[in-house]
């Protein structure tokens, strides 16, 4: 397998993220040597700062099992300006959250510190365990055990194990998810081309005209060339009320005759459309 090399590996930080669990795993599986490896929050920086830089690659998160689409990364994405920087891999990590806190008892706390998809996942486990709680939102889990840790203990945190072990936290419960099969889909940001695969998906997105029917012409065409969509997600295009970026994930490479002549075609009758990136899909 060809190296990677970069001067900059950059991902959602600080240590002890579910994103460096997955860094470290893109850097196995694709042979990713790196100068230097900085967590950074938030996403929007992370992803500025790779389009600013092209000694520079990155690990986010995309989507999750229970509250689907990180809409942060999907907004920053449509917002880069160097077409170079592509998807170019894709990992599944699983989600085991745990409540931790320097306090010594559950009663202590009155601050409950996570990232806005932590929250979600373990809503019913708080409104059940930790009644008549604040609920703060951070930019990523382990910056809550973070902050928890600075803060004392009426300030409890929902993050990895890991992030427990690196702050000096007390885990009072583990796998709080409302959900047992809790997944995060991570992906891995670079100007290098993705490895060769005939298991592949095309990331993309696009924004329709707002008018009747827009939409659907665009999946038909997609139907009409026998395009299986893994997953689409709307979001609003922050130019226009009414105005929608769509997000798509499809299954074969652009390089696919099909899916490139599907493509072509969308791209006639969208106000916009880019892709993502091809890549292979992710097997576990």
């Amino acid at each position: 397998m060809n190296k990677i090399e970069t001067k900059y590996l950059y991902f959602l930080g600080p240590e002890g993220t579910y994103a460096q669990t997955a860094m470290k795993k893109f850097q196995k599986d694709l042979n990713i040597s790196a100068e230097q490896i900085l967590p950074l929050t938030p996403i929007t920086r992370i992803l500025q700062t790779i389009d600013e830089n092209k000694d520079a690659m990155a690990v986010v998160p995309i989507e999750n099992s229970i509250e689907g689409i990180v809409r942060e990364t999907i907004d920053n994405l449509v917002r880069i300006k160097d077409k170079d920087i592509k998807i170019i891999s894709e990992t599944i990590i699983p989600i085991s959250h745990c409540l931790m806190s320097k306090a010594e008892n559950l009663s202590e706390i009155r601050h409950i510190i996570s990232h806005p998809q932590a929250l979600g996942q373990c809503s019913g486990y708080i409104c059940k365990n930790l009644k008549d709680v604040d609920v703060i939102e951070t930019t990523s889990t382990s910056e809550a055990a973070k902050i928890a840790k600075e803060k004392g203990g009426e300030y409890a945190a929902i993050a990895s194990e890991a992030a427990a072990e690196i702050y000096n936290l007390k885990v009072f419960d583990r796998n709080i998810n409302d959900e047992n099969d809790n997944k995060t889909r991570f992906i891995f940001l670079s100007r290098e081309n993705a490895k060769d695969s005939q298991n592949s998906k095309t990331s993309v997105f696009f924004t329709v005209k707002n008018e009747p029917g827009s939409l659907v012409k665009v999946l038909n065409i997609f139907h009409k060339y026998n395009i299986n969509l893994i997953y689409i997600e709307s979001r609003p295009s922050k130019k226009k009320l009414g105005e929608y970026n769509f997000f798509v994930d499809l299954e074969g490479h652009i390089r696919d005759k099909n899916v490139a002549s599907a493509l072509n075609l969308a791209e006639r009758i969208t106000k916009q459309l880019a892709v993502f990136g091809s890549y292979p899909k992710f097997n576990g």
